[in-house]
C-alpha cells in the first residue's frame, strides 16, 4: 500500500488542494507547487460562474448564500466557487457550462502544449490518488482529478498521467493479493462518476460537427477506457455516441451501419479467446460501411495480436487520439464546407 511519506517536521495535508499547492512540505518537496505552473487557490467569481452558465450574478451570490454551491470566502470577504465545489453544483442541478471561455477553459485539451515525458506527475500525487481509490473516498478523488483538470486543461493528460498509470499500480497490488479486487471495481466505478461530471464543462458541438461512435467488444467489461475515449472525442469538437461495455461485434456492426458516423473506436481492454476474437473481428471490419473510421486502443492490444488486425489507426495513449481526433474533424468539415 503506498503512502505518502512526509517528514514529521511539516505537518500532514490536510487535502489535496493543500498537496498540490506545495503547503506542508519542506524545500525538497515544493517543486509540486512548481510543476503546477498556476495557483490552484485562485478560484472562480460568482460572475464568471454567471457567464459561464449564461445566467445573472445575482443567481450565482444567491445560489452561494443560500448553499446551493459551495463557496468560500477570501479574507475580504468576497465569494470564490473551486472547480471541485462547480461540478458538485452542476452534478445536482443537472446544468452545464454553456460557455466555457468564460472560465478560462476554451479549447480544452487542445491550447496547452502537450506534457513531456520528463513532466510527468509527481509520484506523491498519484500516491494520493490511488490511496483514495482504494478507500473509496469519493470526495478527495473528486479534488484530485477537478485540480488536475483545472491544471492541465485537458482530458488527455488526466487519463495519461494520472488515471492510467494510478490504475495500472492498483492492478498489480491485486495481483499480488495486497488490495482486493472489490477496492479496484469501486475505484474504477467512483473514477468513471467523476468523468462524466467533467463532460458538463463542455458546450455542445455545433455545426458541422463529426460524430464518433464506439465502445468494447463482447466479453470485455471495462467502461472506464471507453469513457475516457469519448470524453477526448468531445474535447475536440466531435459530437459522440458511446455505446458501452460488453457488445457483440454484431451489435457494434448494427449501430455503425444505422448512424453510420465518421469514426468508430473500439477500447480493447480484455480478449476472452484470441482466435475466436481474430475471426469475428475480422468479419466486423469486412462489413463495416465504407467512410467509417476505425480507431482502436487498449492495453489487450498487444504488440502479437496488432499485426493480425485491420484498422485505420491505433492510438497508444489518449494525447495520441486527441491530436488524431483534431486532425480528422478538421479534414471532415473542410471536406464539408467544400462539398
Amino acid at each position: 500500500m503506498l503512502r505518502l511519506d512526509l517528514a514529521p517536521r511539516y505537518r500532514k495535508p490536510n487535502s489535496i488542494k493543500d498537496l498540490l499547492a506545495g503547503h506542508c512540505l519542506s524545500p525538497a518537496q515544493s517543486h509540486f507547487s512548481l510543476f503546477w505552473g498556476v495557483n490552484l487557490d485562485d478560484n472562480f467569481t460568482p460572475k464568471q460562474i454567471a457567464f459561464a452558465l449564461r445566467v445573472s450574478e445575482s443567481s450565482v451570490k444567491r445560489w452561494c448564500d443560500q448553499g446551493v454551491i459551495r463557496t468560500d470566502r477570501t479574507l475580504g470577504g468576497h465569494r470564490r466557487i473551486p472547480l471541485e465545489y462547480l461540478l458538485e453544483f452542476l452534478e445536482t442541478t443537472n446544468r452545464r457550462v454553456v460557455d466555457p471561455v468564460a472560465i478560462g477553459m476554451e479549447q480544452l485539451g487542445s491550447q496547452l502544449e502537450r506534457i513531456s515525458a520528463k513532466n510527468l506527475a509527481p509520484t506523491a500525487i498519484l500516491a494520493q490518488f490511488e490511496q483514495a481509490l482504494l478507500q473509496g473516498s469519493e470526495g478527495e478523488c473528486r479534488r484530485v482529478i477537478s485540480s488536475w483538470y483545472s491544471a492541465h486543461r485537458g482530458m488527455a493528460s488526466l487519463a495519461d498521467d494520472l488515471v492510467c498509470p494510478v490504475f495500472r499500480s492498483i492492478g498489480r497490488l491485486w495481483k499480488s493479493g495486497e488490495v482486493d479486487i472489490y477496492q479496484e471495481r469501486r475505484g474504477s466505478e467512483i473514477t468513471l462518476r467523476l468523468i462524466l461530471e467533467l463532460r458538463r464543462l463542455l458546450p455542445e458541438p455545433k455545426g458541422l460537427a463529426p460524430m464518433a461512435m464506439g465502445g468494447t467488444p463482447g466479453g470485455d467489461q471495462y467502461q472506464l477506457p471507453s469513457q475516457l475515449v469519448e470524453m477526448v472525442f468531445r474535447e475536440q469538437g466531435w459530437r459522440t455516441a458511446g455505446l458501452g461495455s460488453n457488445i457483440p461485434f454484431s451489435s457494434l456492426l448494427s449501430a455503425a451501419r444505422k448512424h453510420m458516423p465518421k469514426v468508430f473506436w473500439l477500447s480493447i481492454s480484455h480478449i476472452e479467446e484470441t482466435e475466436s476474437f481474430i475471426l469475428e473481428y475480422a468479419d466486423f471490419v469486412r462489413r463495416l460501411p465504407k467512410g467509417i473510421t476505425l480507431v482502436l486502443g487498449g492495453c489487450a492490444m498487444s504488440d502479437d495480436l496488432r499485426p493480425r488486425m485491420e484498422y485505420a489507426a491505433y492510438c497508444d495513449g489518449m494525447r495520441q487520439l486527441a491530436s488524431l481526433a483534431k486532425t480528422l474533424r478538421s479534414g471532415y468539415e473542410s471536406q464539408a464546407l467544400t462539398g
